[in-house]
């Protein structure tokens, strides 16, 4: 729970350094890519993170586009039963989206605003033009575990950079024969997986960021009392008592 407090603290100071603008916008987007969604079943981010990704980074407004990703699709997993049944099924991919979304997650942190906002864009032309070109494959049960694994990896990356792992998966579990509500479950629980993986993982590059920034501080003076010197963490006080020289910090300073 402290993990996903964290991603929300994220989210929520990104957001308040917005205007009502700004805001109105972001709506807009929402509203825009939601439409699209519920014509053609695809497309939230592929309208939205455009749109989004113009008033916060690239790392916030994934995280915004997950929030109704895992909200839609968790009905949709737990719908019919035969949970467990189901993801041993499509073990594959899960894994992939797993790894793909630590990987996804350290290149994008890795970059700056600049590089991660065309990394995000490329990843939108990239995945419109295979949504175009709507490639049909037919996979052999030999191969629909190690394709799995790399699509469900591809898609987790492509996630984790621009909120896109849908067409991806889509095209695995078409290729292995899934279809009508089987592939609307099987999708389903691939996604939940996977927005939980990236909501874990980003919240944990950002503890430890706080971590070493606060480790990075400088130590704060502390008095010895038998001195009257501030002293720090490394060097010996000026003064002897008792025979022996204190041993204290990194430097010293006589109280005035």
């Amino acid at each position: 729970m402290l993990q996903f407090n964290v991603t929300e603290g994220m989210l929520a100071s990104s957001l308040q350094g917005l205007t009502t603008f700004d805001l109105a916008w972001i709506v807009v987007a929402l509203v825009l890519g939601g439409m699209a969604k519920g014509i053609t079943g695809i497309g939230v981010p592929l309208i939205a993170m455009p749109i989004v990704s113009q008033f916060m980074p690239i790392r916030d407004a994934v995280l915004l586009l997950s929030m109704p990703i895992i909200l839609g699709n968790i009905p949709q997993a737990l719908e019919g039963g035969q949970l467990l049944a189901t993801a041993r099924k499509i073990a594959a991919p899960i894994a992939g989206t797993v790894l793909g979304n630590i990987a996804g997650v350290a290149m994008l942190l890795s970059l700056n605003s600049g590089h991660a906002q065309a990394a995000s864009g490329a990843v939108l032309i990239a995945v419109a033009t295979l949504m175009l070109s709507a490639p049909k494959l037919n996979l052999a049960p030999a191969w629909r575990q190690p394709v799995g694994f790399a699509l469900g990896f591809g898609a987790a990356v492509t996630e984790s950079i621009a909120s896109v792992p849908g067409p991806l998966l889509a095209t695995y579990l078409i290729s292995s024969g899934a279809s009508g509500r089987a592939f609307t479950k099987q999708i389903a629980i691939i996604l939940v997986v996977s927005v939980v993986t990236l909501l874990t993982t980003f919240s944990g590059a950002a503890q430890e960021a706080v971590r070493i920034s606060r480790s990075r501080r400088p130590p704060r003076c502390q008095r010895l009392p038998a001195c009257g010197w501030f002293v720090r963490c490394g060097t010996r006080c000026p003064l002897k008592f008792s025979g022996r020289s204190s041993c204290c910090s990194c430097s010293s300073q006589r109280r005035k």
